[in-house]
């Protein structure tokens, strides 16, 4: 992880009490908005991306909860004026080894990790999300429990390898196909995603279901995607639609020239269970997805870590939002 330059022409001294502390990837471009309104509003802050670490000395104290930064002659103190942690980035390592990996790239990746996740003694700072928090909400059953205790309409869901489960008599034959957690995977040069599917039980049902098991739920047909991003108290909605209509399956698969996303506003009731929902499970941010089927809000899943820059506008301004946040936790 680096700091940028304009970072470190930030600090007019050679030693800096940091505000705000943003852990993230260099590819993480919506952030980089977040930065800039950092800048401009003043706010000391500290960006660490965990591909470049390694060109940074970094010293964690933990009995004095603090985390030291130096760099070209210049030091960063995240101690006791932090004020939040800008989290960007699962907890779960969901990229598979390619089995080429050397044992000193492993030992890195392993204590890296290990590394960040002990910046957490940093306690005393408000974390957007804290990690523990977002260990827990990844994890999809915990998400749709939750969203049913709340008041959700949640689809009929099972997660199981066994292939004479009670399916067709709890959903039907007629199924929705996902992973239980996210499934990103190599293949040689080629990565791979796993995406909902559309299919029949007896698809499923085979012989080879044992070897790893699988989310099987409900369909919901003739539906209209929802994103509602969650920040605090604020929360913006908008519908996912192609050529005016909603789209079945997984939107994602849509080309992106193809998809239209317009402003929507969700009814008082729906809103409050999003907001008690990110609340319910420890974050103070989360990307929500919903369905709206046969005139029901029905919930698909929450992201701790969603993206939120492609939804970004004057009329949705999230960049404010999570900068205002950051800057000023409540």
């Amino acid at each position: 992880m680096t700091l940028r330059p304009a970072r470190i022409r930030r600090a007019s001294k050679l030693s800096l009490d940091v505000q705000v502390l943003i852990l993230t990837s260099e590819l993480d471009f919506a952030t980089d908005r977040i930065c800039r309104k950092l800048l401009t509003d003043g706010i000391a802050f500290l960006r660490l991306n965990r591909e470049t670490l390694s060109e940074v000395s970094l010293t964690i104290l933990p009995t004095q909860g603090m985390l030291l930064c130096r760099k070209d002659g210049h030091e960063w103190r995240v101690g006791e004026k932090l004020r939040s942690v800008w989290w960007r980035q699962g907890t779960f390592d969901r990229n598979v080894a390619n089995g080429y990996t050397s044992v000193n790239e492993q030992m890195e990746r392993s204590q890296w990790s290990a590394f960040m996740r002990s910046i957490m003694v940093a306690d005393s700072a408000t974390w957007v999300n804290d990690p523990s928090a977002i260990y827990r909400a990844e994890t999809k059953a915990v998400q749709l429990n939750h969203a049913a205790r709340i008041g959700f309409d949640v689809p009929e869901t099972l997660m199981t390898n066994d292939r004479f489960a009670d399916v067709e008599e709890r959903i039907g034959s007629r199924v929705a196909l996902k992973s239980i957690d996210t499934l990103l995977l190599r293949q040689g040069d080629d990565q791979l995603f796993g995406y909902t599917t559309l299919t029949d039980w007896r698809a499923v049902a085979t012989k080879h279901l044992h070897l790893a098991p699988a989310t099987i739920q409900a369909p919901l047909l003739n539906k209209l995607d929802l994103r509602v991003t969650v920040m605090g108290e604020s929360h913006w909605c908008v519908a996912i639609k192609r050529h005016g209509e909603g789209i079945d399956g997984d939107w994602r698969l849509t080309s992106k020239s193809d998809i239209e996303i317009e402003d929507y506003t969700l009814p008082a009731d729906v809103s409050q269970k999003c907001l008690q929902l990110v609340r319910s499970l420890g974050l103070r941010y989360g990307a929500i997805d919903l369905a709206l089927s046969k005139g029901r809000y029905w919930f698909i899943e929450v992201n701790p870590t969603g993206e939120w820059g492609w939804l970004d506008s004057d009329e949705r301004p999230m960049t404010s939002a999570i900068a205002g946040y950051l800057s000023c936790p409540c």
